[in-house]
């Protein structure tokens, strides 16, 4: 893949930091994209191609010279169930764009788009440590719309291929106390998707519950304990 089509490149394995979606099946055009609420805070999105030729379609509101970084992670999955698909930005002006024809669908007048292909090979995964999840990481598109405006991601199968994929979007990572507080749900979202035990969560409740109870029976016994001049 040139560095044309990938002005600026990040090394990111590992999409740890990111705040985990899990929408509803896009539309496969522009006129029906599913809207995201922006581009900027890093997200990881979770979906699934359910047939041959199917096209996924996600669009936000961009601010002139938004940056629109994304990238494609492959789930280590049983063979069959993962996808390793092509994807591409759309804005309707960007830096460089000569990709239209490999678009799956009509690229709107106006628009301009940069696809990254498929990953040619797929090496050693990486594991994320929180979740023990494992990704193939692929191609990354970094590069920024010069005129506001809706902007879109385009994700397809060029072999039409069928099985779940990953794509990162955004480059902020989320600071807030909310997304921390919602780690133990995000862990038990992402191993639930990628069909991996949740026993762990459940010796946690188990240990917490019981730590919980002792706590309150050691309480209770001190409490109830006569003191000295009560005799």
């Amino acid at each position: 893949m040139s560095n044309r089509s990938l002005p600026s490149l990040e090394a990111n394995t590992i999409p740890a930091g990111s705040l985990p979606c899990f929408p509803d099946m896009p539309g496969g055009h522009f006129a029906d994209s599913l809207h995201l609420d922006n581009f900027r805070s890093l997200k990881l999105i979770f979906n699934r191609l359910d047939q041959p030729g199917q096209v996924h379609v996600y669009s936000s509101e961009c601010h002139a010279g938004e940056r629109l970084r994304a990238q494609i992670f492959v789930p280590a999955l049983p063979q069959g169930k993962m996808v390793a698909p092509a994807f591409a930005v759309v804005a309707q002006s960007l830096p460089y764009s000569a990709d239209a024809g490999r678009l799956p669908i009509e690229l709107p007048a106006g628009f301009s788009v940069v696809v990254a292909p498929p990953p040619a090979e797929l090496t050693a995964p990486e594991r994320d440590r929180f979740t023990g999840a494992r990704y193939y990481p692929g191609p990354i598109i970094d590069t920024k719309t010069l005129i506001s405006g809706r902007c879109y991601l385009v994700v397809w199968s060029p072999q039409n291929q069928i099985g779940k994929y990953v794509l990162q979007i955004g480059h902020r990572r989320p600071w807030r106390w909310s997304y921390w507080s919602r780690l133990p749900q995000f862990w038990w979202q992402i191993r639930g998707w990628f069909g991996m035990s949740r026993a762990a969560a459940y010796a946690a409740a188990g240990g917490i519950a019981l730590t919980g109870w002792l706590c309150w029976r050691a309480l209770r016994r001190k409490t109830a304990r006569p003191r000295k001049n009560d005799a």
